[in-house]
């Protein structure tokens, strides 16, 4: 008799875990919005006539970035632990006599056109 087939299967993340995921994808949109609405609302200062202006606007585009760039890796690192932490436990089960049946036979020559 054959040796069974075993299937490497992935639970479902738990409802923090869902929660941590959502976190994670929310804070990268976050940070990219917050980067391009720095850009979108320093640019017409910079361009302007008055250049004591300019130069606060150019001040503060390069604090608010300075800071989105430091807390964006290290907000990424901190989620991205919690996510991969938060992951379903691996499980190894059986596979259905059909579907290893299936698997060890090779695809018909006629098959769909």
């Amino acid at each position: 008799m054959a040796e069974p087939v075993l299937l490497e299967v992935r639970e479902r993340r738990s409802r923090f875990g869902r929660v941590v995921k959502w976190s994670f994808w929310g804070f990268q949109l976050l940070m990219l919005l917050g980067s391009l609405g720095t850009c979108a609302a320093v640019t017409p200062f910079l361009a302007g006539p008055d250049p004591e202006v300019a130069i606060g606007a150019g001040m503060f585009g390069a604090m608010a970035i300075g800071t989105l760039w430091t807390l964006w890796p290290l907000g990424t690192v901190v989620l991205g632990l919690l996510l991969l932490l938060t992951r379903g436990r691996k499980r190894l089960i059986q596979a259905l006599p059909e579907a290893s049946a299936a698997r060890a036979s090779p695809p018909e020559a006629g098959g769909r056109g």
